[in-house]
């Protein structure tokens, strides 16, 4: 009966101790796993954080890119930026309901971020409105401050949750101590229960290593994303003092000499070469080169022989021995891996011409995107340079003969006749007038009137010297300014285009225009005159004598046959 008792009461003693392990380690394992859990929350609360802090960074970043280039890839990453923040924001407050203190820093950067991006959205506007200046203008010190809150409101909710993510690792350890000392005493009674307990553990430290893995997984991508950002502030700047001095160049070649060395700084083991088409647009030339190339290309070819510039877009070849490339790039020796791109240039639609880079494979090149941010900038450039060139020349130039205008004729005149004086040269003026235009003009139409001024303006051209001024004065009526010419080599001069003009051959509409006559006049400084109207006029009023007198003659001014003092 006692020992019945006995075994009774050890049974009972022994369920108790078993039941006792089993609730220990029952309770145990729930601390720990709820332990293991807020260490495993603290971790994505961290990682939550980063993420905003990396996509404000990354919405600055697209700010400086669009308003340095004007690109709309770097609006598009802005954008993306603007409609992340409010996700990752929203799902950090939910993250942290049973911490008041995180919840109102929380909110405090929630406020934080919402003013950046207000602050970013302003100047953005600004740009699209106003321009690139006014954008820079209304950057101020504000912007600096938040971006220094956000940071400061960052570092101190990381702060505080690796505070929190001490004390959970350290309850994590003791609930881990208490189990291991439950499981060893009761390794009688509880293999099972031990087993159980050992999977149930081992589940939760594998998920706590894979959180640990995310937050230095998404801590070693943020620093990788900074890199990043501070490579392309560089390059953003470097284009941005690009872009403004292409604006400040006078002509193509200064643009094309800057372009150069921008390029070959920004791709130090890269060679390239400009191409520009002719504006015959039946060749491209190379125009400027840098680099030592890997590969032979043609400095003269036709368009149709580069894909850039036939297909409109870039052609980049990762290896030209297992790549089909343009047929203006020479096959590289044999083993030799080589890269190389052929970029478009195009402005307002209307095609400039190409950049050809080339450099070591395979490849593709490095940092193309910032040879075609170039390329672009580039572009416009030159076509800004030749329609300020094209505009000029217009302003001075008839458009029908190609000589220059009346303006240009007074402007010079006056110029000439400055120079001549200091230097007591003289300096002659011819006026020149088709005999019966009119009636050449009833004749033939004024189609064949245009074929006939427009080939008297390619003679003139070609007869007289490089410092002699043809001007179309009005109408049929022409000037020739002959700088440091007295009377007598004027005379000589005007004879010589009297009979050049009156044996013209001048073709038209399949036929060949009947020969002219011409009148000319001729007065000189400073016998006639030291203004350049004054000689002007003395010079018409010689040229009517002649035609009076019969035509197709040269006269002098003759202040006694002429009425003119």
């Amino acid at each position: 009966m006692r020992k019945h008792t006995g075994s009774k009461f050890a049974l009972i003693f022994s369920a108790l101790v078993f039941v006792a392990i089993g609730v220990g380690v029952f309770v145990g394992a729930r601390r720990f796993i709820a332990d293991a859990q807020l260490v495993a929350h603290t971790h994505e609360v961290i990682s939550q954080i980063d993420e905003i802090q990396s996509m404000v960074l990354d919405a600055e970043s697209a700010e400086r890119g669009y308003l340095l280039t004007g690109s709309q890839a770097y609006l598009l990453d802005y954008q993306v930026s603007v409609e992340r923040l409010p996700l990752l924001l929203s799902s950090l407050s939910r993250s942290i309901p049973d911490n008041p203190d995180q919840a109102r820093n929380a909110l405090m950067l929630n406020e934080l971020v919402n003013q950046r991006l207000q602050q970013i959205q302003h100047v953005v506007d600004i740009y699209d409105g106003q321009g690139l200046d006014a954008a820079r203008a209304a950057i101020n010190q504000s912007a600096f401050r938040t971006t220094s809150a956000i940071r400061q409101q960052v570092r101190t909710m990381v702060e505080e949750e690796h505070e929190l993510l001490v004390d959970r690792a350290a309850s994590s350890r003791r609930s881990a101590d208490l189990l291991l000392g439950l499981a060893f005493a009761g390794i009688p009674f509880g293999l099972a229960v031990v087993g159980s307990v050992y999977g149930i553990l081992l589940s939760e430290l594998r998920r706590r290593s894979r959180a640990e893995k995310r937050a230095a997984s998404a801590s070693q991508q943020l620093a990788g994303n900074l890199e990043q950002i501070e490579r392309s502030s560089a390059d953003l700047q470097t284009l941005g003092r690009y872009t403004g001095l292409l604006q400040s160049c006078a002509n193509p070649e200064e643009a094309l000499e800057i372009s150069a060395r921008t390029l070959e700084a920004l791709m130090p083991n890269v060679a390239g070469s400009v191409y520009l088409l002719r504006a015959s647009n039946d060749r491209v030339e190379n125009i400027v080169s840098w680099g030592t190339p890997l590969v032979e290309t043609s400095a003269f070819l036709p368009p149709s022989d580069c894909w850039a510039i036939r297909r409109g877009q870039p052609h980049v070849i990762d290896d030209l021995l297992r790549d089909a490339s343009c047929p203006h790039i020479s096959r590289p020796e044999p083993g030799q891996s080589v890269a190389t791109a052929c970029i478009p240039m195009s402005a307002q639609g209307v095609q400039i011409g190409f950049l050809f880079l080339s450099g070591a494979g395979p490849g593709p090149l490095p940092r193309l995107n910032i040879a075609e941010s170039a390329v672009e900038q580039l572009s416009l450039a030159l076509s800004n340079l030749r329609l300020r060139e094209s505009l000029r020349l217009q302003s001075i130039r008839d458009p029908l003969t190609g000589l220059y205008n009346r303006r240009y004729l007074e402007e010079s005149l006056t110029r000439e006749i400055a120079r001549c004086g200091r230097r007591d040269f003289p300096l002659s003026v011819i006026m020149l007038d088709v005999d019966h235009f009119k009636q050449f003009n009833d004749t033939h139409g004024h189609g064949g009137g245009d074929a006939l001024l427009a080939a008297i303006g390619q003679l003139l051209v070609s007869r007289l010297r490089g410092e002699d001024i043809a001007c179309r004065y009005g109408g049929e009526e022409f000037t020739v300014i002959l700088p440091e010419s007295d009377s007598s080599n004027a005379l000589r001069q005007a004879e010589e285009l009297r009979l050049a003009l009156s044996q013209m051959s001048v073709p038209f509409s399949g036929k060949t225009l009947p020969p002219i006559t011409i009148s000319l006049g001729v007065a000189t400084y400073p016998v006639d005159g030291v203004a350049g109207l004054t000689l002007l006029r003395k010079a018409d009023a010689a040229l009517y004598r002649a035609k009076r007198s019969g035509r197709n003659q040269v006269l002098r001014f003759d202040p006694a046959m002429d009425g003119a003092g």
